[in-house]
């Protein structure tokens, strides 16, 4: 039986700790962080810790490999520019001088660009990594298209270990961003663990974490010994817990006054580690949401609150950060005018939508919403409407909706209308 694990560190420690971890990835020895605690906590933390670095983060709620390398492509090729890296890499092999090979490619027709890349792929010395930089700087004929990142797995035997160490091999030491998983329960942990330990080995400097409760890493390490299980004991850090007269005089300082639920839904933000800001969001969009229910023309505020705290609600959960941006254009247009959506995930098509009590005050409101769902719709979006009061009223449902809903958008986002296209709703 796994030892009890010990009284939650503070933050110092943890981050000490965290220093300790990385000390181990610089001597290529595969090790993984595990934040076993309150959510927010865990990702303010880890954040924190990276800011210190200047390396990037990328979150992912994948649990097995091809999600949470795909994931991690993804986050690298939006903030990184791997053409150039790829450059880099091709001319550092062939013994040209930095930047020379990127100069030289620049104004090429494909036909000029592979008269002068023919002879410096071999001299790459990883088959993937010369791959990648191929796929990269030499895509494909324009008769079968294809992305970068199906190119390169293809090119990798379908493989995505070996598409993920490829892409690492590209990036200079000390700059590939880092991976969180997030999840919940043993289940989710048992094949997180395992794709993680595999990509650690894979690639040994790989700045990695999973984020958990730690109920189910109590439950996970209770199991026959494995890789991932040695890791995961070795790696965990259990993380302070908020206490209960610390939450106390945060509920009260915000002046949260209605009901017993509404308290005990921002004691329960406070103990999963949300960040101040989002306890104030909450507690003024509860303010609102009072005011509203005697003065009809504070809806709008009330509405704006809700959309605020729940923007920085995602924002502060580790499996939602980054996704959802407040109040944007979806980039096509409904009867001439450009569609706006409260808060729009563009990567992986999901709209959320927050309705104020007028949007149901008479049938033509009723029927704009409509349209713009099927606009939404026909452009690959899914839709999510929640009332504005129940967003305070109802929060960890709605909160377990929105994490449900990301987690299948995850898993099933296929082609979808391009943006620029054109929606036409029907009365």
């Amino acid at each position: 039986m796994p030892p009890a694990p010990s009284a939650p560190p503070s933050d110092t420690a943890v981050l000490s700790a965290l220093d300790r971890h990385q000390h181990r990835r610089e001597q290529a020895i595969p090790t993984l962080t595990v934040l076993a605690g309150p959510p927010g906590t865990a990702l303010s933390l880890w954040h924190r810790w990276l800011e210190a670095r200047g390396l990037g983060l990328c979150v992912s709620r994948a649990s097995h490999e091809a999600g949470a390398v795909r994931d991690w492509g993804a986050f690298l090729a939006q903030h990184r520019n791997l053409e150039t890296d790829a450059a880099e890499v091709l001319g550092a092999a062939g013994g040209l001088r930095r930047g020379e090979l990127a100069a030289q490619l620049q104004g090429k027709t494909p036909h000029e660009r592979g008269l002068l890349l023919q002879e410096l792929f071999p001299a790459v010395p990883h088959p993937d990594a010369a791959a990648a930089c191929r796929c990269l700087l030499q895509p494909a004929a324009a008769s079968r298209p294809q992305e970068p990142w199906e190119a390169l797995l293809e090119a990798c035997e379908r493989n995505p270990l070996r598409a993920f160490a490829a892409l690492h091999a590209l990036v200079p030491l000390g700059e590939a961003p880092a991976l969180l998983l997030a999840g919940t329960g043993p289940t989710w942990l048992a094949q997180a663990a395992r794709t993680v330990a595999r990509m650690c080995d894979t690639v040994p400097t790989l700045a990695a974490a999973l984020s958990v409760e730690g109920e189910a890493v109590d439950a996970y390490l209770h199991g026959g010994e494995s890789q991932g299980r040695a890791l995961v004991r070795e790696g965990r850090l259990t993380l302070p817990a908020v206490s209960t007269e610390g939450v106390k005089q945060r509920v009260e300082a915000l002046g949260v006054q209605d009901t017993e639920a509404l308290t005990g839904a921002l004691a329960q933000l406070a103990a999963d580690g949300a960040p101040d800001e989002v306890l104030s969001l909450y507690g003024g969009a509860a303010r609102e949401r009072e005011a509203a229910t005697v003065q009809p023309s504070a809806e709008d505020r009330a509405r704006s609150a809700a959309e605020r705290f729940l923007s920085a609600l995602l924002e502060s959960l580790p499996a939602t950060r980054g996704l959802f941006e407040l109040n944007q254009r979806t980039g096509f247009r409904l009867h001439d005018r450009p569609v706006e959506v409260d808060l729009l995930c563009r990567r992986l098509r999901l709209a959320i939508e927050i309705d104020g009590y007028y949007h149901f005050q008479t049938p033509e409101a009723y029927r704009r919403d409509r349209r713009k769902d099927l606009a939404l719709q026909r452009h690959g979006y899914w839709v999510l409407r929640f009332l504005a009061d129940d967003v305070v009223a109802r929060l960890e449902e709605i909160r377990d909706t929105v994490l449900e809903v990301v987690s299948l958008r995850h898993n099933a986002v296929g082609r979808v209308p391009a943006d620029g296209e054109d929606a036409h709703g029907a009365d």
